[in-house]
């Protein structure tokens, strides 16, 4: 299923999400991760997110004393400071989204920021707008536009003015559609939803579990002591739609944290007999076996 709709069958209420935002930023973890965070990514991510048009898209990482940037982290950086993390966000969301972070932990020593801001326009803009029902929240502002659009069972297709981008609407849960075009009344309620969200939990859900479990698999990513992992992944999104258009926004930070590695975490002495094997580690091919019963020095 796509992330999406996968993570918001786990979230409740009214919600606004940018799966496109999270899989920005969580691709900038997978490409300096290894090991078992790299596969959960690969697992829960799939592809890498296209580059889409009609959006506007910023991303930064934001390091903590004492770190530098790895190899594989080639965003622009800064320090890891709240205020300095959440001038970036209101600068780049326009003002939609001006604080996505409200402390960072004293083990947390990188921020991945990605902004999205969409300011899209209506094909056909909605020409009026009454007080209508809407079941479970009374009265509402109810929009109408008449037009050509594709259509399906309870579902719609709006297209705007940028790029290839459309806005799609299903009655009830989302599902598969045979669509149509025909000549037809929309009626939609305006409205703009707010969110800010702790995706740890339903991305631990969906496999992401071992990316916060500490060990080695971040050292392309950022450089400094300790064992490192994820510690938080939130974001903030806001989404308005009205007559003209649809205008929304997305902050998505993943936090990264580091605690020191233990003294001599383990002591393995070869004291007794023993297999051994020269190997080639990216086939797995043994080039030398052999076994010591008795460790013999040379002589010569």
């Amino acid at each position: 299923m796509e992330l999406g709709l996968a993570l918001l069958e786990r979230l409740e209420g009214d919600v606004a999400l940018s799966p496109y935002g999270l899989a920005r930023a969580l691709d900038v973890i997978r490409r300096g991760a290894s090991g078992a965070t790299r596969k959960a990514l690969d697992s829960v991510l799939g592809d890498a997110p296209p580059v889409v048009d009609g959006i506007l898209s910023a991303q930064a990482a934001w390091l903590g004393k004492s770190y530098s940037a790895g190899p594989k982290l080639t965003l622009d950086t800064g320090p890891l400071d709240v205020a300095r993390i959440n001038a970036w966000s209101n600068e780049k969301t326009h003002g939609m989204i001006p604080r996505i972070l409200e402390h960072v932990s004293e083990d947390e020593i990188l921020a991945v920021t990605d902004a999205e801001y969409l300011d899209a326009k209506w094909a056909a803009p909605f020409e009026h707008t009454r007080p209508a029902p809407f079941e479970g929240a009374g009265e509402v502002a109810m929009m109408s536009v008449s037009g050509s659009f594709e259509h399906g069972d309870g579902a719609i297709r709006l297209p705007y003015t940028t790029g290839d981008l459309r806005f799609v609407a299903m009655l009830g849960e989302w599902r598969a559609v045979e669509w149509e075009r025909g000549h037809g009344v929309v009626e939609l309620p305006r409205f703009t939803t707010l969110s800010s969200l702790d995706l740890a939990s339903p991305l631990t859900a969906l496999g992401l579990g071992p990316a916060f479990e500490l060990g080695y698999d971040l050292e392309d990513l950022v450089i400094g002591p300790g064992v490192k992992a994820l510690s938080r992944i939130l974001q903030r999104a806001r989404v308005d739609v009205d007559e003209a258009g649809t205008h929304a926004a997305a902050t998505t930070v993943v936090m990264a944290r580091a605690v020191s590695a233990p003294m001599n975490p383990f002591h393995l002495i070869f004291d007794r007999p023993f297999t051994w094997a020269v190997e080639h580690a990216p086939t797995g091919t043994l080039l030398f076996v052999g076994r010591v019963l008795h460790p013999i020095e040379r002589s010569d």
